[in-house]
């Protein structure tokens, strides 16, 4: 049979930088396969997805070596639209493929463009909808949708096409547990029924559940394994990607040391932010109601919810970007609407979920300076704050880093531009909307370290999907469901408690499980890392890296071996 796609020793170097993004790579997909793409941010995942799909060569100007062939004939002898009834993608920033103004639109749109009859088209729609779980939303405005909730009519989309192959970049990056779960078995329904898939992700541990037959692994544009699950989960370098925490405690030697970011000290009389009664709608569309929270200057927060559930509207309302339709909503003890948009600029740096709602300069140089000298401030210290800023999100590194335009940057190093652009003003508060979708665990502990340990940093308040992500680095943890505030507890209460797990639609990792099963109390001959260390908040939990470590060193396992996980473990349920 004729494979879908074959890559045969395919290199790419962009024109618009110069730069080498793939080193020769070569991959081969047919029917019925599931293929795993992982690495490091910025290590050619998304490139080689490009060169699948045919954006490379038709829309990226770039040097190709070897060739890449789909369904038999090379890309560069195809049209993109040729293309695409073979190959359907997602993106990684769904926002950048929407184009229809409401959801069945936005389905159709594809299927349009092909051609077909109007029955047929209505037919795909109402099937994929169904498929994917967005009927509910077919009549909704695409520009009103969360961005969990524009992923999932992405994907909608590319069903519509009806292609053989469909390729996905970091589709958990913006979903909840249960949009996640929904998408995967979805493409794993796909392959099944005689299609492929070729998925980039960083987060290993969700991706095995669904039994992907190959994996490649990607460092430095280079091909460092392509091969079975079982030999990857042996070589991957443990601090890289998100691996099943089982196997972390089996590998527990090869983990690097982690410094966690120093937990502010302070006194809290006084909220930073506080919610009293509060109501929060999109014109007619209510979307949060009886709020009544209050979050400290000296805090971190993890906010949690399903997509849609108003988590990104909530943490909105503390910079006026949606207004309180009833009830109060405090900055510092003082309603936020009597602030000047200059003093909450520096009272909350908020980092869109979306980078590109937040850059517009030609260089990262000019972006950078924009908001300080609208404050005022000179250029000789607007380049140290800038170098200060771009060294905390690990792009000092980043060639020509200043006058590049924001845009040739990797989606990842895009969001941690973004980043960059809320801690150069000073803020005393961080506001981070998805921080680390996009981004590879390694990565992440530095550049979160990094930034939370910014001289003006008191506090930190971020959203996210990735349940360890909040289980790791926040003192509590907040749950948004259903339009309401649904839970309000420490880390360790919420991961112990199964009761308040369910009720806030949460999937447990094996992390979560082993945080269950392991603190408190400490199994027999467990030593201090299992507990948390000082300065941390009493309900914290311990880095994953320290806590594997101590299980590996202290808990014996079934069968008197030091890993107290079986094997078959590495995958979750």
């Amino acid at each position: 049979m004729t494979a879908l796609i074959e890559v045969r020793d395919a290199s790419v170097r962009y024109l618009s930088t110069g730069q080498a993004a793939l080193g020769a790579t070569s991959l081969t997909v047919g029917p019925g396969d599931l293929t795993l793409v992982t690495g490091p941010s910025g290590c050619g995942k998304s490139t080689l997805l490009r060169l699948l799909n045919g954006l490379i060569p038709h829309a990226y100007r770039a040097e190709v070596c070897g060739e890449v062939l789909v369904g038999g004939r090379p890309v560069a002898a195809r049209t993109i639209r040729d293309i695409s009834t073979i190959v359907g993608t997602m993106l990684q920033d769904p926002r950048r493929q929407i184009v229809g103004t409401t959801v069945a639109a936005e389905i159709a749109f594809g299927p349009e463009n092909l051609g077909l009859p109007r029955e047929e088209i209505r037919r795909r729609v109402e099937e994929v909808a169904g498929r994917v779980g967005v009927t509910h939303l077919l009549d909704r405005a695409t520009a009103g949708l969360s961005g969990g909730e524009l992923q999932m009519v992405a994907f909608a989309g590319v069903l519509a096409m009806a292609p053989r192959v469909v390729v996905v970049d970091e589709p958990l990056a913006n979903l909840d547990p249960a949009a996640s779960l929904r998408l995967m078995r979805e493409i794993r329904r796909f392959v099944d029924e005689g299609g492929a898939a070729v998925v980039v992700e960083h987060r290993v541990e969700e991706m095995l559940e669904f039994g992907p037959g190959e994996v490649l692994y990607l460092e430095d544009g280079a091909t460092r394994y392509l091969g079975p699950v079982e030999g990857f989960l042996r070589m991957a370098p443990a601090g890289h990607v998100k691996l099943p925490f089982p196997t972390l405690v089996a590998r527990a030697g090869e983990l690097p040391a982690v410094t966690p970011p120093p937990r502010r000290e302070g006194e809290d009389a006084v909220p930073r932010l506080e919610y009293q009664g509060v109501a929060l709608a999109y014109g007619p569309r209510r979307v949060l109601t009886g709020v009544d929270l209050a979050l400290g200057a000296h805090e971190r927060v993890a906010v949690l919810g399903p997509n849609g559930a108003g988590k990104s509207t909530l943490l909105r309302a503390a910079v006026m970007l949606v207004a309180a339709a009833r009830g109060e909503v405090l900055v510092d003890g003082s309603p936020v609407a009597e602030r000047s948009i200059a003093a909450l600029a520096t009272t909350f740096g908020y980092v869109f979920q979306n980078p590109g709602q937040a850059l517009f300069s030609a260089t990262v140089g000019r972006e950078l300076a924009f908001g300080p000298r609208n404050l005022g401030r000179g250029p000789e210290q607007i380049a140290r704050d800038s170098a200060d800023v771009l060294r905390a999100v690990l792009l000092d590194g980043e060639k020509d880093i200043m006058d590049r335009p924001p845009r040739t940057l990797s989606f990842g190093q895009q969001r941690r531009l973004t980043v960059a652009l809320a801690l150069v003003m000073r803020p005393r508060t961080l506001i981070l909307d998805e921080p680390t979708a996009g981004q590879d665990l390694r990565t992440t502990t530095a550049f979160l370290g990094h930034a939370l340990a910014a001289e003006s940093v008191e506090s930190v308040y971020f959203i996210t999907h990735d349940v360890d992500l909040a289980l790791t680095y926040a003192d509590r943890v907040v749950v948004v469901d259903k339009g309401r505030v649904v839970a309000d507890a420490s880390p360790a209460e919420l991961a112990r408690d199964e009761s308040v797990w369910s009720k806030a639609g949460l999937r447990a990792t094996s992390l979560v499980r082993a945080v269950r099963d392991h603190l408190p109390p400490a199994p027999p001959g467990a030593s201090e890392p299992l507990r948390p260390s000082p300065g941390r908040g009493a309900g914290s939990v311990p880095h994953p890296f320290d806590l594997a470590r101590a299980l590996s060193s202290h808990a014996p396992g079934p069968s008197g071996s030091s890993n107290p996980f079986p094997q078959e473990g590495t995958t979750c349920s």
